[in-house]
C-alpha cells in the first residue's frame, strides 16, 4: 500500500516530494461524499457583508491606513506590541517564514550544516519545508497514551538527544490528528532544554486557539526571544480561503521575517487585509459555534464508539481527535471501503505518520443537524466492519 505521510528524508531521485497526502485526500473530495467528517478546521459560514458593511464596495481597494493595523488587534490579543507581529499569506507560509528566519540568522554566525528537528505526527509542509530549506531533518515522536486515555507524551531522551544535534525544533503543540495539547510538563521541559541547548523553536500552533479560555493556553513566543508562533484564520475561524495568518516573535527575529515576507510577496493583499481584519474583530461568532458544536455533536460520538468498544480518548478542547479501527483494518481501507459505501469521509492517521495505519480522525466541526447524519453513516460503516 503507498505511503501517504510526510517525508522526513530527501529523495535522491526527485528534487522536491510531492505532499502525498493530497494526492488521496483530493480525489476523495472531489467524490462530494454527503457525509463529510474530514475538515481539519470548523466549518462556520461567515457572511462576508455583514461582516464588512459598506465597505465591501471597497474590498479591492488599496487598504492603508483605512483600516485597523490587524497586528495591532493580534498584539492585544496575545498581550506583545504589534513589531513583535509579522501578518502573511496564512500558516503554511508563516512556516516557511519562520525556517528561512532562523536560518538565515544560524548562517551569520557559522556556515555548519542546518538541522531541524520536526515532531511527528505531523502535518505534511512542516516537515517537507524543513527538508528543502534545511541539511537535514531528525523525526522525533509524540506518543499516544500506553493506558489509551489523557496526553499524547514525548520519550525525552530520544528528543533530547534530537535537540543536541540540531538547531531548529519544529513542534505542533495542539497535534494533528489526536487534538492533544501538549502535556504541561512535556512542554516546560522543551523550553528548558530549548534553553540550555540553544535551540530555537517554530511552533505551528494554528489549533491553540480552542484552548484560549483554559489555563492551558500558552503560546511559544511567550518563553523568550528567538521562539516563533504561527497561526492563522483557517482551522479554529474558518477562513482559510483568504489565506491570512501571522507569526509572533522578538522584535529582531520579526524584522528578518519581515524583509523575507516582502522579498518573496511584496505586500498582502487588499481583499485579504479587509477581510481578516474585520474577523480578527468578530472572533467571537467562531467560538461560540465552535462550544456549541462540541456540545451538541459529542455526545452522538461517544455514543456509537462506546456502541462498538472503541477505546475513545476525547481530546479536551478542539475540533477533531482520533482513535484506533477494530480489526487492525487500515485507515485507508475502511475509508474506501465501508465508509464510501456509507457516503462518508474522514481522514486515514496514515496521513500524517506512518506509525498510524490503523487509525482515523474525526470531526465534529460542522452543523449538529449535519452532523447527525454523519455520525449515522459512520455507525453503519463500523457495523460493517463487525459483521
Amino acid at each position: 500500500m503507498p505511503d501517504y505521510g510526510p517525508h522526513f528524508t530527501k529523495e535522491k531521485t526527485v528534487a522536491v516530494s510531492s505532499i502525498d497526502y493530497l494526492d488521496w485526500y483530493i480525489p476523495r473530495l472531489a467524490e462530494n461524499r454527503e457525509n463529510n467528517l474530514s475538515f481539519s478546521g470548523m466549518k462556520y459560514q461567515w457572511d462576508i457583508p455583514e461582516l464588512l458593511g459598506e465597505s465591501i464596495n471597497d474590498i479591492a481597494k488599496w487598504h492603508m491606513e483605512e483600516i485597523t493595523d490587524p497586528r495591532e488587534i493580534i498584539a492585544d490579543r496575545e498581550n506583545v506590541n504589534p513589531e513583535n507581529v509579522l501578518i502573511c499569506h496564512g500558516a503554511t507560509q508563516g512556516l516557511n517564514i519562520a525556517l528561512l528566519t532562523l536560518i538565515s540568522q544560524l548562517k551569520i554566525d557559522n556556515n555548519s550544516s542546518i538541522i531541524v528537528a520536526v515532531e511527528s505526527p505531523t502535518y505534511a509542509p512542516i516537515s517537507q519545508s524543513a527538508l528543502l530549506l534545511a541539511d537535514e531533518v531528525i523525526r522525533i515522536e509524540r506518543i499516544p497514551p500506553t493506558n489509551g486515555y489523557g496526553f499524547w507524551r514525548i520519550d525525552r531522551n530520544s528528543w533530547k538527544e534530537a535537540m543536541i544535534n540540531s538547531q531548529i525544533l519544529m513542534i505542533t503543540p495542539v497535534s494533528n490528528p489526536s487534538g492533544w495539547n501538549l502535556h504541561p510538563e512535556d512542554r516546560s521541559w522543551i523550553f528548558e532544554q530549548s534553553e540550555d541547548l540553544n535551540v530555537k523553536i517554530i511552533a505551528d500552533e494554528v489549533y491553540l486557539d480552542a484552548f484560549r479560555n483554559s489555563s492551558d493556553y500558552y503560546p511559544t513566543h511567550n518563553n523568550g526571544e528567538g521562539h516563533i508562533s504561527i497561526n492563522s484564520l483557517t482551522k479554529i475561524y474558518s477562513l482559510g480561503e483568504i489565506r491570512f495568518g501571522w507569526i509572533i516573535s522578538d522584535k529582531s527575529t520579526i524584522e528578518t521575517a519581515r524583509r523575507i515576507f516582502m522579498t518573496f510577496s511584496g505586500v498582502m493583499g487588499a481583499p485579504t487585509m479587509r477581510i481578516g481584519t474585520a474577523a480578527l474583530q468578530s472572533l467571537e461568532k467562531v467560538e461560540t459555534a465552535m462550544e456549541l458544536y462540541r456540545h451538541e455533536n459529542l455526545p452522538l460520538l461517544r455514543n456509537v464508539l462506546q456502541k462498538f468498544n472503541i477505546n475513545w480518548n476525547e481530546p479536551e478542547f478542539g475540533v477533531f481527535g482520533t482513535f484506533q479501527l477494530p480489526k487492525n483494518i487500515s485507515g485507508e481501507e475502511f475509508v474506501d471501503g465501508p465508509c464510501k459505501d456509507n457516503e462518508l469521509l474522514i481522514i486515514p492517521c496514515s496521513m500524517f505518520s506512518n506509525k498510524l495505519s490503523n487509525w482515523v480522525r474525526i470531526a465534529w466541526s460542522i452543523e449538529p443537524k449535519m452532523f447527525k447524519k454523519a455520525i449515522s453513516a459512520l455507525e453503519k460503516s463500523l457495523q460493517s466492519l463487525i459483521d
